[in-house]
């Protein structure tokens, strides 16, 4: 990085990504800052710059010296210990280091007072809730949603019918009969992790449970078709609450998306059908990869919005193991949550191999994703303008 870059860099700011320090602060504050950033996807630490931007700059002897003090920091005083990278940039105004921190690999990290930080803005805040703290974990694989136990929950809580279906497909043979054999039916059920302990997990209940609304009842799909382009709007034609097994709410949010999609009137008798407007393949691949790769510990639904010019899919939650939209869009595919992929071949129009993204596109160019971080979720936007120039 030379003065250029440094200052243009400067110039955007304090954010998430940016911080400015005129000098390091006390080791257990410093230790934080290292925790906010590598739990919060990385960032750089420009000490020798004041809040505003100003460049008021360090020696050279003291430049050499932060480095060394951080690098101590970052090894001594974080959990796991983390390594850290440091420049000294010279710049007309003096020296300005820069303390670069990667996204962690080893997450989530914590300070040697065993505080959890992450990045809020440009300030750092304290992990509380458990349930954030579980998504940290999840986020550094050692803890997955989909394999928690619904304490609530019973083994009468599975369609067992269901579960013998999906088994004889996926194996060719029948499972252990749960009327002659309960002990060797249940070992089968915690085998695949559908329970564990007499009790059903998330990723059981959402493939062969009973009972969602009541079990599980912010894991569903908020449906609604809008008057006009505003989510403030007022009216709208059509809404709905799509709940139950991640095949049923497959099935019903698509039952949705293809009554408006044959809204438009074709040509001929009155009575005839309407055309479709988007290939529907484009819905297919979309919303089953909302159901399979939405974060689970977050208690919310997945929103399903049809407005005049967009349609729009919020799932809860960013997106998984540093995984980027341009990656999305050439086909890469990593899952947060594993056992509901490897199953969901078997249950719903699912691949499994990143070639449904990509089929999407290719039927729809006019596909964006944004991933916001800091409201943790992910919104798919189909482009209902660009039919316009794709027809023409």
């Amino acid at each position: 990085m030379e003065e250029f870059e440094l200052r243009s860099q400067i110039l955007l700011g304090e954010d998430s990504t940016r911080q400015f320090k005129r000098e390091p602060s006390a080791d257990a504050k410093m230790a934080g800052e290292i925790v906010a950033f590598a739990n919060s996807g990385g960032g750089k630490i420009f000490i020798g710059v004041e809040k505003d931007g100003s460049i008021l700059g360090l020696s050279g002897e003291e430049a050499e010296k932060v480095g060394e003090d951080m690098a101590k920091v970052a090894w001594d005083s974080v959990r796991p210990p983390f390594s850290i990278l440091s420049k000294s940039i010279a710049t007309s105004d003096g020296i300005v280091a820069v303390i670069e921190i990667s996204d962690g690999a080893s997450k989530p990290y914590c300070d040697k007072a065993g505080v959890y930080w992450v990045k809020n803005g440009p300030d750092k805040r304290r992990v509380q809730s458990p349930e954030e703290l579980a998504r940290l974990f999840q986020s550094g694989e050692k803890l997955y949603a989909e394999s928690q136990v619904v304490s609530a929950s019973t083994l009468e809580d599975l369609d067992h019918d269901a579960f013998a279906r999906f088994y004889e497909t996926k194996y060719s043979e029948a499972p252990p009969s749960r009327s002659n054999d309960r002990e060797a039916y249940q070992r089968t059920l915690e085998n695949l992790e559908l329970v564990d302990s007499g009790r059903a997990t998330v990723a059981g209940l959402l493939l062969f449970g009973k009972r969602l609304t009541v079990l599980l009842p912010e894991m569903k799909v908020d449906a609604i078709w809008f008057k006009g382009t505003e989510r403030s709007a007022s009216e709208w034609h059509d809404q709905r609450r799509m709940e139950g097994t991640l095949a049923e709410q497959y099935d019903a949010a698509m039952g949705f998306l293809k009554r408006w999609n044959s809204r438009i009137q074709g040509e001929g008798s009155f009575n005839q059908r309407g055309s479709a407007e988007i290939p529907e393949t484009v819905f297919e691949e979309l919303l089953v990869n909302a159901l399979i790769h939405r974060d689970y510990f977050i208690k919310d639904s997945i929103k399903l919005f049809i407005f005049d010019d967009r349609i729009e899919i919020r799932s809860p939650g960013k997106l998984p193991n540093s995984l980027t939209v341009d990656q999305i869009r050439k086909g890469v595919r990593r899952s947060r949550n594993v056992l509901l992929a490897s199953f969901a071949p078997d249950i719903l129009n699912f691949r499994g191999v990143g070639s449904g993204i990509v089929r999407a596109l290719k039927a729809w160019p006019a596909i964006t994703w944004v991933n916001d971080t800091e409201g943790e979720e992910v919104v798919v936007t189909i482009s209902l303008v660009a039919q316009v120039f794709t027809s023409a």
